[in-house]
């Protein structure tokens, strides 16, 4: 069962520098479905082109064993000409992390609600954060940005 928050569908966000970095971290989702490395080959494999972004190789799958204080799980990312999505799982935890990072904008909410579907994830945290911020896109607008944050940060410590 979905957690009953919205889906960052009606996301508003705003986007600046060199892209957005979408990072999920889901629980309590479908043990055997994270234990599924052909569901997780074809996730990163169709993904990039429900994102509309490039796939540059093909996805890359690893299941890994168990180690001492370790669960084992599978790991999988897909190189996109954009940058990359990555998966990890864990299903004696029933836990699922995700990151999706572009340098272009892409559809947040249909990211999120693509990944919750395939894995059946029960709840569910998301970050979202701008990397590159001050990636000459737009140089005074990003300085703009920067500055603020900055004035912002030394406000709050001292």
């Amino acid at each position: 069962m979905l957690e009953s928050r919205k889906l960052l569908e009606d996301t508003r966000l705003e986007l600046f520098g060199f892209g957005p970095h979408l990072m999920i971290d889901g629980y309590h989702a479908n043990a055997e479905k994270l234990a599924d490395f052909e569901l997780i080959r074809q996730v990163l494999d169709q993904l990039p082109e429900e994102m509309e972004m490039t796939k540059v190789l093909p996805p890359v799958v690893q299941r890994y064993p168990a180690m001492p204080g370790q669960a084992e799980g599978i790991t999988g990312v897909v190189i996109i000409a954009e940058s990359h999505i990555a998966i990890h799982t864990f299903p004696s935890q029933r836990f699922i992390s995700v990151d999706i990072f572009s340098c272009k904008e892409f559809d947040l909410g249909k990211a999120l609600k693509q990944v919750v579907e395939h894995f059946e994830i029960g709840r569910y945290e998301t970050y979202l954060i701008n990397r590159g911020k001050e990636y000459p896109k737009d140089i005074e607008l990003a300085r703009q940005i920067v500055a603020g944050e900055r004035e912002y940060v030394e406000a709050r410590i001292g």
